[in-house]
């Protein structure tokens, strides 16, 4: 049986979601991968070694100007039935899943919503985490911190991966900012071959 695609990356204390990815981006049943997606700003500025399970980092590629980055681990994950990465934006009022660790839990979290607009760039409130081609949803339950990262997945495809939550004075409003992949598929594809051939 496949285990699952949604991974928990860990530096120390500090903890994010990703996702495994097959090296063509696209879908692979019962397959062993040693590539992730997830999101960027969980890198930056991180000297600490980052794990993947008993697995760790080797290398990043983050796509610039966007909350995206591929990782290549030492060691393959699990096989796994892997999503395609999709072609095409999620589309407006498509229900999506949003898969995660949020909230230091133990076991993938899923949070059920919809697409509600699509923004050409979004911002976090500290102005380092920029988002282009993104989406905005509407969750239930709630997306959280630690969810970061995890896929966003419309019709059996990754269109996504989450981004950012808005939690003005503390208060989650279950609206979340997503980084789509289709914009940046072939920036995706290049910064696997170069983790290849690093690696």
């Amino acid at each position: 049986m496949s285990s699952a695609i949604t991974v928990r990356l860990s530096s120390g204390r500090s903890y994010c979601s990703g996702v495994l990815i097959s090296p063509d981006l696209q879908a692979a049943e019962h397959t062993r991968t040693d590539l992730v997606l997830s999101c960027a700003h969980f890198l930056r500025g991180r000297t600490g070694p980052i794990k993947v399970g008993r697995a760790h980092v080797l290398g990043a590629v983050r796509i610039p100007r966007t909350d995206l980055a591929v990782l290549r681990l030492d060691a393959p994950a699990p096989p796994a039935d892997l999503l395609r990465l999709s072609t095409s934006r999620a589309p407006w009022l498509a229900p999506t899943r949003t898969e995660g660790f949020g909230g230091g839990a133990r076991h993938v979290q899923q949070r059920h919503g919809r697409v509600i607009a699509h923004l050409p760039f979004a911002l976090g409130r500290n102005l380092r985490t920029l988002v282009t081609s993104a989406a905005i949803l509407h969750n239930s339950p709630k997306a959280i911190k630690g969810d970061s990262g995890g896929p966003v997945i419309v019709d059996g495809e990754i269109v996504a991966v989450q981004a950012l939550i808005s939690d003005p004075l503390g208060y989650n409003l279950g609206i979340a900012t997503v980084a789509q992949v289709a914009a940046h598929r072939g920036k995706i594809a290049a910064a696997v071959e170069a983790l290849q051939r690093a690696y």
